[in-house]
């Protein structure tokens, strides 16, 4: 079961959140569109997801020091937005859990199928594959979501090995 509520209250982010929800909204109706008649949504979704979160490169330091990366990616709107905490860091992983997700939060007020809820979550989170894509010094690695039915979303950052 999916536990999913946000207690960060402050209006500007209520704001985003509804337009990160509304993003959601399009991406579930999309890709539920797309697999009800047949398409293979894993190949084409995922393509051009991962390309959006390349394109997002312009929107984080040019680092290969990890804490200024994080930092960056944990700036004071997207902390909010996604009530998201620093868990671990020990100069080579960064763990940061996410604590509310306004695109699973819509995504259950228009369906209860977990498992196609759980695959788009995973298709999103190729934004965030695409960013770190374009990273030859750090690599991104998904754990737990709150679509699983976790009470967080788990995010590692790592940086790569020379």
């Amino acid at each position: 079961m999916i536990t999913n509520l946000p207690t960060v209250k402050d209006d500007l982010i209520r704001k985003l959140r509804q337009a990160s929800e509304n993003r959601g909204i399009w991406v579930y109706f999309l890709l539920k569109t797309a697999r009800d008649k047949g398409y293979d949504i894993e190949t084409f979704a995922r393509k051009g997801i991962r390309e959006l979160g390349r394109s997002n490169r312009y929107k984080y330091p040019d680092t290969d020091d990890l804490k200024t990366f994080v930092d960056a990616f944990m700036d004071d709107v997207s902390r909010n937005l996604f009530e998201m905490e620093l868990v671990g860091f020990d100069g080579k992983t960064a763990k940061i859990d996410f604590h509310y997700c306004p695109m699973c939060g819509a995504w259950t007020r228009v369906s209860d199928e977990q498992d196609f809820l759980e695959k788009i979550c995973d298709i999103a989170m190729e934004v965030d594959r695409g960013l770190f894509d374009t990273y030859d010094c750090f690599e991104f690695e998904l754990g737990k979501t709150i679509c699983q039915g976790h009470p967080t979303c788990e995010i590692f950052i790592r940086k790569k090995e020379k």
